[in-house]
């Protein structure tokens, strides 16, 4: 059971997505060595003129190597505001095989969260697709437990 008083925010991973077409790596936090769960809530909007894609990335071995955590909804263009929300833990079982992506070439599907291990960073990457013109602004907070 997770108390109220053993939480503590990380700073938010908040960033404008790509004006134009293209594949960019988000700000990236630290996640404290204690924390044995995350809550994740993501607040996203579409950019102008293309579609979007929000990815969640992990690191253990500080920032050289990055691999698909999770990826939010597909965001069309101008798409309104959504909030998603999801929490993961350390010890939870992944028993499923699923095809991530690394660095800046990510594979995991639409609405998928990896779960489990989350490592000691965490990142966003952002794909925008053909006719983007203009970015949005995306804000994902974690709070560790």
């Amino acid at each position: 059971m997770i108390h109220t008083d053993s939480l503590a925010p990380i700073p938010a991973l908040a960033a404008t997505s790509p004006a134009a077409p293209s594949t960019v790596a988000g700000p990236s936090v630290d996640i404290p060595y204690w924390a044995q769960g995350l809550l994740i809530v993501a607040s996203l909007t579409g950019a102008t003129g293309g579609a979007l894609d929000v990815y969640l990335q992990v690191t253990d071995d500080g920032g050289t190597t990055w691999w698909d955590y999770a990826h939010f909804a597909q965001k069309t263009a101008g798409s309104a505001l959504t909030h998603h929300m999801f929490a993961v833990s350390r010890s939870q079982q992944v028993l499923t095989i699923t095809a991530i992506g690394k660095d800046l070439t990510p594979a995991l599907a639409v609405n998928t969260v990896v779960g489990g291990q989350f490592g000691r960073k965490m990142r966003l990457l952002f794909v925008a697709g053909a006719g983007t013109s203009a970015g949005a602004s995306q804000t994902v907070r974690l709070i560790a437990a």
